[in-house]
């Protein structure tokens, strides 16, 4: 049931992607704080919580590079990172509106954090490797709703799934930007 609604959910991002132009605030000089949040009730030992503080600076048009801070717990393994990450936005055909709001922007990232992990009271330092695309729903010019697939992989096996602890991580990320 779960995979149903995501599938749908990715679905319809893919469909609404060709839709729209995609110009909104992601400009030389323009600055972006975003913040995203997890509450996952069905992990191995309860609930997931996490949450993701990121600032980007566009150096170029449609081209930014930031920092992001991030802490997660999910009663098995307790981490915190601090990393560098970059991200291209790219420009859809002047000849597509968007559906709603104001703008529709698909982009790719990719970074690198280093992360400190507690699982069963024994301490990992990795460094974690981070691919993520996704697509950026402008709300207005500076407020975007931010759907994206992420990816991670790391030095050191920090990851809780099912039975195991393993090195690789992928899920669905929904964040709020806001562009200034």
């Amino acid at each position: 049931m779960k995979t149903t609604r995501w599938l749908a959910v990715v679905l319809a991002c893919g469909l609404a992607v060709p839709a729209a132009n995609g110009a909104a605030l992601v400009t030389k000089g323009s600055s972006q704080v975003s913040l995203s949040g997890v509450l996952d009730f069905d992990t191995e030992d309860g609930m997931q919580s996490k949450l993701e503080i990121h600032y980007g600076h566009f150096f170029w048009d449609r081209i930014s590079l930031g920092t992001r801070f991030m802490v997660s717990d999910d009663g098995i393994v307790q981490t915190g990172s601090i990393g560098v990450n970059g991200e291209y936005n790219f420009r859809l055909p002047a000849k597509w509106g968007p559906l709603f709001g104001t703008d529709l922007v698909p982009f790719l990232g990719a970074g690198v954090d280093y992360r400190h992990a507690e699982i069963f009271d024994d301490h990992q330092n990795s460094a974690v490797f981070t691919g993520e695309g996704g697509v950026k729903f402008f709300l207005t010019d500076s407020l975007a709703f931010v759907l994206s697939l992420v990816g991670e992989l790391a030095t050191d096996d920090i990851y809780a799934d099912n039975d195991d602890i393993t090195n690789k991580n992928l899920f669905l990320k929904l964040s709020t930007g806001f562009y200034f």
